[in-house]
């Protein structure tokens, strides 16, 4: 199993940055290491949408395929799926800090048996690929004002 945890605090309400990472729909738009994102099935924040993403890690790009598997409103959400051989689960947390929001990024890779061997490495390049997914958020949202509507 790969694994990947890490917090940050931005600026803006939860409810804002939740709307604004939460949706696997818009995943492309912050994400670096994704260059499409989109839903395929059931409504935003309905339980058992279904995406598709392609995800491209170097030279490789990945079918991703991900479920809406728990949501709490504002507060949490939690998608499940294959993206290639692997399989992922993939939450974020939003919670009010002294900045606005802390957000936990919070990911759990399962590698097919076969692919044990390269552990180590595939740990190692997707901790690079999640940093990079990490920062891009900080990025997107530091450019993103807080809609008044929302606040």
């Amino acid at each position: 199993m790969i694994g990947f945890s890490q917090q940050i605090d931005v600026r803006g309400a939860p409810h804002v940055v939740f709307e604004l990472l939460g949706d696997m729909n818009d995943l492309d738009l912050w994400n670096p290491s994704v260059s499409s994102s989109r839903r395929t099935q059931g409504d935003r924040w309905e339980l058992g949408s279904r995406y598709e993403s392609t995800v491209v890690r170097g030279p490789i790009e990945m079918s991703a395929k991900s479920t809406l598997v728990a949501i709490e409103s504002g507060r949490t959400v939690r998608y499940e799926g294959s993206i290639g051989p692997f399989w992922s689960v993939d939450t974020l947390n939003f919670r009010p800090s002294r900045l606005g929001t802390q957000i936990t990024f919070h990911n759990q890779t399962g590698t097919p048996p076969w692919m044990r061997p390269f552990h180590p490495l595939l740990h190692a390049l997707f901790q690079r690929q999640a940093k990079r997914a990490v920062n891009g958020a900080l990025d997107y949202v530091a450019t993103h004002p807080e809609d008044p509507e929302l606040a």
